[in-house]
């Protein structure tokens, strides 16, 4: 698991909407190098912080510019302010390590035109989870932005509120319906497959987070616990059907749809 450092230098930055750093540090470890000499305050020891990254991450690290780098050595100090009995950082290294690797992520940048904040939470949750190994949490999440989309074309397109009961099924249904995403819609046997798929992976992740996620307590005959490979792969394919199902709302399913029977 990430480390606890790293955590809360990350949601410093995110909460002075620097995304931008808190993203660079996402699959960092930290360590306090405290040294034997004492700083300027009573008892305080001089120390460095050492951000150890992914190759390609400790390269953008290393040529952040001077103001960015302020921004990241201010976080630390907020965790670790200058004070008696403590440890006085006065500065931070930046370093590699090859054992640690980026999680691989699909890029869902059309949704950032969405303008319904819930949908963006969801998104860097999954991909935070995803990162902290809690993969039980990611799949929650996963099928949390699916709800989230399809409750906002809904709205969107219906002028008033979804009784939504927590049945995903029912509710993406009602979503192809307005989307005009039947597989009999579509003339080419391609697209009937596809829109055939997205209704089973829909329904494969809606049952995967009721079985074997965080959201339910669980039964001690099921041992399973999710691992990062589906974790990962249930995370992918809701950004993708997310951004998906946005895009027909947003260009019209005419234009996707040339046997659209609407």
């Amino acid at each position: 698991m990430e480390d606890r450092d790293i955590l809360k230098i990350r949601k410093i930055l995110q909460n002075k909407k620097r995304n931008d750093l808190a993203d660079l540090l996402r699959y960092s470890r930290s360590y306090l190098n405290e040294s034997s000499r004492y700083g300027s305050y009573l008892y305080s020891t001089l120390s460095t912080f050492r951000i150890f990254s992914p190759l390609k991450q400790n390269e953008q690290l290393t040529q952040l510019s001077e103001q960015d780098s302020k921004e990241i050595y201010g976080a630390v100090l907020l965790i670790y302010p200058h004070k008696e009995e403590s440890p006085e950082i006065t500065g931070i290294e930046y370093e590699v390590d090859f054992e640690l690797e980026e999680i691989e992520l699909v890029e869902t940048n059309e949704l950032e035109r969405v303008n319904f904040e819930y949908i963006h939470e969801q998104i860097k949750k999954c991909e935070n989870k995803i990162t902290e190994k809690d993969y039980e949490g990611a799949v929650t999440n996963s099928r949390t932005l699916l709800e989230s989309i399809c409750l906002f074309i809904y709205e969107n397109t219906k002028g008033g509120k979804y009784d939504y009961k927590g049945d995903l099924i029912k509710l993406y249904k009602e979503i192809s319906k307005i989307l005009n995403m039947h597989p009999a819609n579509y003339a080419d046997d391609c697209l009937k497959q596809i829109t055939s798929g997205v209704f089973s992976i829909v329904n494969g992740i809606s049952t995967l987070r009721n079985d074997f996620s965080d959201a339910h307590g669980r039964s001690p005959r099921k041992s399973y616990k999710i691992d990062e490979r589906h974790a990962k792969l249930a995370v992918n394919l809701s950004k993708s059907i997310a951004e998906y199902l946005f895009l027909i709302y947003e260009k019209g399913e005419k234009t996707l749809c040339p046997n659209n029977k609407a």
